[in-house]
């Protein structure tokens, strides 16, 4: 009788043991599918969806001279780009020196009275190709940590971000716009 209690109680752990393992795998990989992304709705009052488009059209059209726009498509109620930044250390000689770009996708959305802009894959890519740091979203840069150090690669994923500010706010700024883009007819 003892021996089938003891068969009961050691069952009743393992099963235990497994559900909890199996909890356990589905939270890590939920959690490794973060990506930092920037996203907001921008309402503009009673403004038709066809004007709105018209305006991320432009938008995506306009040169500025802060970062380059690139492989710029429009369908339907959505306009996209590649923003592109240059990047280069601060230092006179660097200790690892990761010149190169910081790039974007940049979404725009449009209904009638609104937009959505979506950034997101934020990537950097050294020239050289030795130290590429990837996704933003990586926790050690694509090349390695020999090859690029946690501090350098936390500045490339502050300058990132504050890129993707420069963009929001260049959309904001240009969307609000009544006559946005539109050349003088004189």
């Amino acid at each position: 009788m003892k021996f089938l209690g003891i068969k009961r109680v050691i069952l009743g752990l393992l099963v235990m043991n497994i559900s909890g393992s199996l909890f356990s795998q589905n939270e890590s990989s939920v959690g490794s599918k973060n990506e930092t992304k920037f996203s907001e709705v921008v309402f503009l009052d009673s403004v038709p969806s066809k004007q709105i488009l018209e305006r991320a059209v432009n938008w995506a059209k306009l040169e500025t001279p802060k970062y380059v726009k690139s492989n710029r498509v429009s369908s339907g109620s959505r306009v996209e780009c590649i923003a592109t930044f240059t990047t280069k250390p601060k230092q006179l000689n660097p200790e690892f020196d990761y010149t190169g770009k910081i790039t974007m996708k940049v979404s725009i959305e449009v209904k009638d009275g609104k937009y959505r802009y979506t950034i997101n894959n934020i990537q950097h890519k050294s020239n050289s190709g030795k130290v590429n740091g990837g996704s933003i979203d990586n926790i050690v840069p694509e090349s390695g940590s020999m090859a690029m150090d946690e501090i350098t690669w936390k500045k490339i994923k502050g300058e990132a971000i504050r890129n993707a500010q420069v963009v929001i706010s260049d959309i904001k700024e240009f969307m609000i716009k009544e006559n946005a883009g539109k050349q003088d007819e004189w």
